[in-house]
């Protein structure tokens, strides 16, 4: 595959330059340094040529740990890349930073280009005297907010990339609160440190997507940030953050719900799993760090969520422990099975809301209740009636209640709508 990574120290555009390049925004873009940590990914097709693109967090050299994590991550996005855009500040000039990044990006396998961001149409090089001692393979003046010298950028990536198709594959999105071990759960799966985890909350900012082949299928896993409530949100990343994971849950075919199971149920627990149904996105519990339940409280703790949990009795839901990869490959396949259950024909379905509508006619209803044609796709569930005003609220759980006791519809939301005939 074709895969570029954008490296260069914070704040240089290198998010800018990856949502241009990928023609739309993915990745969260702020006038605060440091917004990207992970290596945030995007697929694209252009001309013909399938680009896996590479947003990385800005390299500095200090000693401090959570900038050695985002150091590694780059170094494995260098690794990954068939081809490096070394960002540059045009602005501020060529720094000692961006020299020793330079060496980072020397090391790489791929084509290298450095490429001078934030250059207006009509600024004058000159001000890079000592470009000459950074040259890679190419360089470019662009800007990536105003789409000037981007097209020549792309064209010369696109000359360097092989012809192919995007493969097509099963998104999982793996969503929580802050700190319930979502990056730890993709890193127990990846088998290696795919997003930065440490115990502080809240160290994932942005949706992360990480690419596997499991039994011979294409999967796409989404880390998320921590979903907190609205009135928790401190500033505009976190609102953005906030937005990238509902759009996660929205894109995903089938979400992970994490819940820490050394903790209370929250209503925000339970809020981001309504969240989920209310788009219609599939879903799974996950009751995660269960490696730190007493084995004596074990069966306790189940049966505290089966109650707390019990208006969610159709969701699947497993304990895990990333740390100790139990359950890990069993969630996985389960987010499978459900999957590939949503388009599987379902005859028997208008079989089963005739009988429960015959056996228990909606509230108001004066004459016999007609249902001329029931259509199903992927839990959303349209009934053409003659009594469509009768069905009140507590009259489609009654009829949801019915078909989730008749067939499988375990994971996935359903939603009834009802039409005239």
């Amino acid at each position: 595959m074709n895969t570029i990574a954008i490296v260069g120290k914070p704040n240089v555009g290198k998010s800018t330059l990856f949502n241009r390049l990928l023609n739309k925004k993915s990745a969260i873009v702020d006038k605060q340094p440091g917004v990207t940590r992970d290596r945030v990914y995007g697929v694209v097709e252009r001309e013909g040529k399938p680009l896996i693109l590479i947003d990385t967090g800005g390299l500095l050299f200090s000693g401090d740990p959570l900038e050695t994590q985002i150091r590694e991550q780059v170094i494995f996005a260098l690794e990954e890349a068939d081809i490096v855009l070394l960002l540059v500040d045009g602005k501020e000039g060529i720094t000692s930073l961006d020299r020793k990044i330079t060496e980072y990006v020397r090391k790489a396998r791929g084509k290298k280009a450095l490429v001078i961001n934030k250059m207006d149409k009509g600024k004058d090089w000159s001000a890079f005297s000592d470009l000459g001692k950074m040259v890679l393979d190419k360089n470019f003046q662009i800007s990536a907010q105003h789409n000037y010298g981007v097209e020549n950028l792309l064209k010369w990536i696109l000359s360097n990339c092989e012809e192919g198709e995007i493969a097509k594959g099963t998104t999982i999105g793996v969503i929580g609160k802050p700190n319930t071990g979502k990056s730890t759960y993709v890193n127990a799966i990846m088998g290696y440190e795919r997003t930065i985890t440490k115990e502080e909350p809240g160290t994932t900012r942005d949706s992360t997507n990480s690419y596997l082949e499991y039994n011979g299928r294409t999967i796409v896993l989404v880390d998320t940030a921590g979903l907190k409530r609205k009135s928790k949100l401190k500033d505009s990343l976190e609102y953005y953050s906030f937005l990238r994971a509902i759009r996660t849950i929205e894109e995903s075919d089938i979400v992970l719900v994490l819940v820490d199971s050394t903790k209370k149920v929250s209503k925000q627990d339970k809020n981001i799993i309504r969240w989920a149904i209310d788009r219609g996105t599939p879903l799974i519990i996950l009751l995660s760090k269960f490696d730190l339940v007493p084995e004596e409280k074990t069966e306790k703790i189940l049966k505290y969520y089966d109650r707390e949990l019990s208006i969610f009795d159709w969701i699947p839901r497993m304990s895990i422990s990333s740390l100790k990869m139990h359950g890990i490959e069993k969630s996985l396949a389960t987010a499978l099975e459900i999957v590939d259950k949503l388009d599987k024909k379902k005859p028997e379905l208008e079989s089963v809301v005739k009988k429960a509508i015959a056996y228990r006619p909606p509230p108001g209803s004066t004459k016999k209740v007609e249902l001329y044609s029931l259509k199903e796709h992927r839990g959303k569930i349209t009934l053409n009636t003659n009594a469509d005003k009768n069905f009140d609220e507590q009259y489609r759980r009654y009829l949801e209640n019915r078909i989730r006791k008749n067939i499988d519809f375990k994971g996935i939301p359903i939603s009834l709508k009802f039409k005239r005939g």
